[in-house]
């Protein structure tokens, strides 16, 4: 199968597919400036198909995504790269998308952004059986990554993401709440999110922070722009990286990322799930993404019993006892520190799914958290939180 690979509206290589959505080859790379930020980092057309390839099975549905099987089963779709080929690759994170070679169509006429896009993949994922005997592949949810059940919507004209939590607490869709309403009194940037509650299992709901002029840039690709040293940590090689491509405010960004984090024990900071704007039409960064995808955090995964202590993390160091090291600036509201307990314990609270000795140990645990960080900001700056 031919396509060709576009970014908006600018065409960036001839490539073909297999018949299972693979890659197979590039045959002519046309705007190779406009290509997915490091997938052509040297002149070795094996290692950039290679690389291609791995950005592309990015953009499908992960094989963890909870009820993904069952869906593939029951409209007979071999694999979840077909699925996203069937919906030319268009998302609502950035303008890459596939046109058959053959064909005429304009980003105009298929993107998400300003067309309106099928419910039925998001819809089926959600309900316990689905009566439809087709689907309608044209959806940006052929193109959602995470494992946790996620569907996009648009209301008064917006796009939305709604995200459930996992059985039996759901707790990340109040996490999600609660981590929003945090780094909002500390004065950090970041999506925000509300709760609803749909067919009784409560979603949290975001508005995509991504727009028709740019692209969501995660730090997976950033990443990958350098060989990494030997020599070089995680966190020194992500800052070499993201200097090579003149991204703007990035360490002030990572450590208001680390402190946040570091309050409410987020276990899930990866590399996919953090990232950068980039204008489509200049291919310049224009800085930070706002802070998202805090949700498998408050020890939402642990029993009772392991509340507040310290897990195993991501993407710097192993845990944040050892990853709040690396911060260097606090340039937050720090005397609203003192409060994230209350918003954890206020939007806990409305779930019917979380007992109250669990709420309350997460609460004495983000006092607790936010306690040691406002004396290690005290110590910095020689002066209390007040």
């Amino acid at each position: 199968m031919n396509f060709i690979l576009m970014n908006k509206k600018r065409p960036l290589a001839d490539i073909d597919l297999s018949d299972s959505g693979y890659i197979v080859s590039i045959n002519k790379i046309i705007d190779a400036d406009a290509f997915p930020v490091g997938v052509i980092t040297d002149n070795n057309i094996k290692n950039t198909i290679g690389r291609l390839n791995a950005w592309w099975q990015g953009r499908a549905i992960p094989a963890s995504r909870d009820g993904l099987n069952i869906v593939l089963q029951t409209y007979g779709i071999e694999t979840a790269t077909k699925l996203a080929v069937r919906s030319l690759g268009l998302s609502l994170s950035d303008q890459y998308w596939i046109k058959p070679a053959s064909s005429d169509i304009d980003w105009q006429d298929v993107n998400f952004f300003t067309n309106d896009f099928s419910s039925d993949l998001g819809d089926a994922f959600f309900s316990r059986g689905s009566s439809k005997p087709n689907i309608n592949p044209m959806t940006p949810d052929a193109s959602s990554n995470g494992w946790l059940k996620k569907k996009w919507i648009i209301m008064n004209e917006e796009r939305f993401l709604a995200k459930s939590g996992s059985i039996p607490l759901l707790q990340q869709p109040y996490n999600e709440v609660a981590a929003s309403k945090i780094m909002e009194v500390l004065g950090i940037e970041h999506v925000e999110y509300k709760l609803i509650v749909e067919d009784g299992r409560p979603l949290s709901l975001c508005k995509n922070f991504v727009i028709t002029q740019t692209e969501f840039v995660p730090a997976n690709l950033i990443r990958n722009i350098l060989p990494k040293s030997n020599q070089d940590s995680e966190y020194t090689h992500f800052l070499k990286c993201a200097e090579k491509l003149e991204i703007p405010n990035v360490k002030e960004h990572l450590d208001k990322l680390m402190i946040i984090d570091f309050i409410i024990e987020n276990t899930d900071r990866h590399y996919g799930n953090f990232g950068f704007i980039r204008d489509v039409e200049t291919l310049k960064f224009i800085g930070p993404a706002p802070i998202f995808d805090s949700g498998t955090s408050l020890w939402c995964d642990v029993l009772n019993t392991e509340i507040g202590i310290w897990q195993k993390i991501m993407p710097f160091r192993a845990t944040h006892k050892e990853q709040c090291k690396l911060i260097s600036s606090y340039n937050i509201n720090y005397t609203a520190l003192n409060t994230c307990h209350n918003i954890v314990n206020t939007v806990l609270s409305v779930s019917p799914f979380l007992d109250k000795e669990r709420v309350a140990k997460i609460t004495a645990k983000v006092e607790d958290r936010a306690r040691i960080m406002s004396n290690i900001i005290n110590t910095k700056y020689k002066k209390p939180c007040k």
